[in-house]
């Protein structure tokens, strides 16, 4: 996999990340309880901590692919430096 790549899936990954945490914080905890006429009652499920609410798949998926993008930009750095090496 080319150097390229490895940062476009890491730029992806923290954009589906980012996105998946900002509508999880967005989102109201709502309890959604079926009833027997067939309407569905929405409870407030509780008043969460900042740390709880934004907690998600998000938060991982943004984290990796920040370590994605890193290791990218270390490898494009790393062959940059050899390629210079071997021209003096």
């Amino acid at each position: 996999m080319t150097t390229l790549m490895q940062a476009l899936y890491g730029l992806a990954m923290i954009a589906v990340g980012g996105l998946k945490t900002w509508l999880h914080m967005g989102s109201v905890p709502v309890l959604s309880v079926p009833m027997c006429s067939g309407e569905t009652l929405t409870l407030a499920a509780s008043q969460t901590s900042w740390f709880e609410q934004a907690h998600c798949w998000g938060c991982y998926m943004f984290a990796a692919g920040l370590i994605w993008l890193a290791a990218a930009g270390m490898t494009a750095c790393k062959q940059r430096r050899s390629v210079t090496a071997n021209m003096d």
